[in-house]
């Protein structure tokens, strides 16, 4: 049934209800026994005068726009405004034109009657619809729910299971942390107990699902929150999303499964946004490696902060072109401020020619160096190819910087370059020192920002486990004891912004990555939140160290202290004085070994000369 006919018909209704209620009034009126026939034949002549009346107001108010599934008591007052005041303008117009003869208590008699009548067919449709629910919920066939929340989000969690057919749930009640809600009910489910009470509350009550919805605690709340419901070994779905975006129409958007980040304790991310904006807002930006998985979300973050310009580079076409995409929908949606632009570059960081004509076309005032090659395995068989990429690559990116005067210049590090076992460790601490040599006597401020593992990179572990997992498994372990610092990406990538504000040049900053994670567990608990059981269901291996590879990384060097930021997440490294002309020889060292004839153990000796601190394993 179309909208208008349904609003022809409901209006229709209600006009009918209105006359019928102004004949009951004069029978009312008359003690219940028949009314002189002048009464009826007066009444009778007013009648479309009545109608009119009526449904003018009830158009200017809206009351045929009412959901009868689901009538508010905005709308309630809606109809109570709008019949009492057609029938104060009824009786106006009686005295006016000389209908007085009706009784003024006819009038009040139907005004109270339309009331009535019009909220008892609404809020009636109502119960009946909510008895409908209630049996829907009874079904022995669907699974017994608790909803974690009993705020306003979990209350629309509820409307939305009720009212919708595709969830196929019994809900047995809430849990909620606020201590008075306890024992109370929220729409006729009652709050069961604290949250801190979910194992026994799922135990005694048989609960197979639990949906957690407060998306307005704190994160570190949320982590525990998640923590909790894992334990009980049942299904967990989050309500995500933060809590103005959870909507009547947008629950089921929000809706997910538990998954492992959820898990690992994340942190609090508080930005200062007015010194990201002063840093990025109407500036010209490039970002190197904007395909890959940490340049792609500096992207994102950038954008939200309205620069100029955002120009992305990236030797790999198809990631580039991806991005690409993702932002003409964003902006064709609304999402990008029309006054910045976007352009994708393909290049790549050793060509000196090809970029400097980038540089000199796109002035830019602030460059994120992520471009990098990253994989441990790959650069241990091709050690000249990393220090090619990520040594002589980045030496481009600052010699080109400071040519043309870029305002910050941020290198993306990693964890790996501190006492580094590996080729990749060594070149991306190779590329710290070159920034540290710039820590004077240049207009552009260079930093370096390190951390560890990013949750979902390119390359990472947990990726790996979700395709072992989907094939059956087993799933490959390196060593019982490994253990490494995870963050998500966004999380990595708002710190990394916020670093570059406290840039003066030549510092390392270095992110708070949380308590380490130990793979073993890690690999585990995948297993379990995809239903399975570990080692029954889905085998782990081992299967050793793999080349250039150690059990634990390290965020600092044994040089290096650690000052404080004003973000109790980014630390700074100490500064170490790094001789320019130093690393000018070693660059040459360097240079010299980039040839076919030189082996793989001549490049790694030479490393190893220009890093110190380079062990390989």
């Amino acid at each position: 049934m179309g909208a208008k006919y349904r609003s022809f018909l409901l209006t229709l209704t209600d006009l009918a209800i209105v006359v019928a209620s102004y004949y009951l009034a004069l029978w009312i009126r008359f003690d219940f026994s028949l009314a002189e026939t002048t009464y009826f034949r007066e009444l009778s002549q007013f009648v479309p005068y009545i109608v009119l009346v009526y449904f003018i107001l009830f158009r200017i108010f809206k009351v045929d726009k009412t959901l009868w599934s689901s009538p508010s008591v905005d709308e309630a007052l809606r109809v109570s405004l709008a019949a009492g005041t057609s029938a104060t303008i009824v009786y106006l117009i009686m005295e006016v034109t000389q209908h007085h003869v009706i009784p003024t208590s006819v009038c009040i008699i139907a005004g109270i009657l339309i009331i009535l009548i019009l909220e008892f067919l609404r809020f009636g449709y109502r119960v009946y619809r909510t008895l409908i629910t209630i049996q829907k919920n009874t079904n022995p066939n669907h699974k017994r729910t608790i909803i974690v929340g009993a705020g306003e989000a979990g209350h629309l969690l509820l409307k939305e299971i009720l009212n919708n057919k595709v969830y196929k749930n019994n809900v047995i009640g809430f849990i909620d942390d606020d201590p008075l809600k306890v024992k109370k009910m929220i729409s006729g489910f009652p709050v069961l107990g604290k949250t801190d009470d979910v194992l026994r509350i799922v135990s005694d009550h048989n609960i197979e699902i639990i949906y957690v919805a407060m998306p307005s605690v704190s994160v570190k709340r949320q982590n525990e929150i998640a923590k909790l419901c894992y334990e009980t070994g049942k299904k967990v779905n989050i309500l995500s999303g933060s809590e103005d975006m959870i909507t009547a129409a947008g629950v089921r958007r929000n809706l997910r499964e538990i998954n492992i980040e959820d898990l690992l304790g994340r942190k609090e991310i508080q930005l200062q946004n007015s010194e990201l904006e002063q840093l990025i807002e109407s500036k010209r930006i490039l970002v190197t490696g904007a395909g890959g998985s940490i340049g792609s979300e500096l992207v994102r973050q950038l954008i939200r902060y309205n620069p100029a310009t955002i120009v992305m580079m990236d030797i790999s076409e198809n990631s580039l072109y991806e991005l690409q995409q993702e932002l003409n929908i964003k902006r064709k949606d609304g999402l990008i401020n029309q006054t910045t632009s976007f352009y994708p570059i393909i290049t790549s960081i050793r060509d000196l020619k090809g970029l400097d004509l980038v540089f000199e076309k796109g002035r830019f005032d602030v460059i994120f160096h992520a471009a990098a090659h990253k994989h441990v395995p790959l650069m241990e068989t091709m050690p000249s190819e990393a220090v090619k990429n990520n040594i002589f690559g980045s030496h481009n990116m600052i010699e080109l910087a400071k040519k043309y005067k870029v305002e910050t210049f941020v290198s993306i590090s990693t964890d790996k370059a501190v006492n580094p076992t590996n080729v990749m460790g060594a070149t991306k601490r190779f590329v710290e020192k070159m920034i540290q040599a710039e820590r004077e006597g240049c207009c552009t401020k260079f930093v370096a920002v390190r951390f560890g593992n990013v949750l979902g990179s390119n390359g990472s572990v947990i990726p790996v486990f979700k395709k072992q997992i989907a094939s059956g498994g087993p799933l490959t372990v390196t060593h019982p004891e490994i253990i490494r610092y995870f963050m998500t990406i966004p999380e990595a990538v708002s710190l990394v912004l916020q670093a570059a504000t406290y840039g003066e040049g030549g510092e390392i900053f270095v992110l708070d990555m949380g308590d380490p994670v130990k793979i073993l567990d890690l690999a585990e608990k995948m297993i379990t939140l995809a239903g399975y059981k570990p080692y029954e269901d889905i085998d782990i291996k081992f299967t050793g160290l793999r080349p250039g590879e150690k059990l634990y990384e390290e965020l600092l060097m044994d040089e290096e202290g650690l000052g404080q930021t004003p973000n109790p997440l980014i630390k700074v490294a100490e500064p170490m004085l790094i001789n320019r002309e130093e690393i000018l020889r070693d660059l040459e060292k360097l240079r010299r070994v980039m040839n076919d004839d030189i082996t793989r153990g001549q490049v790694i000796t030479v490393l190893q000369e220009v890093v110190h601190t380079f062990m390989p394993s």
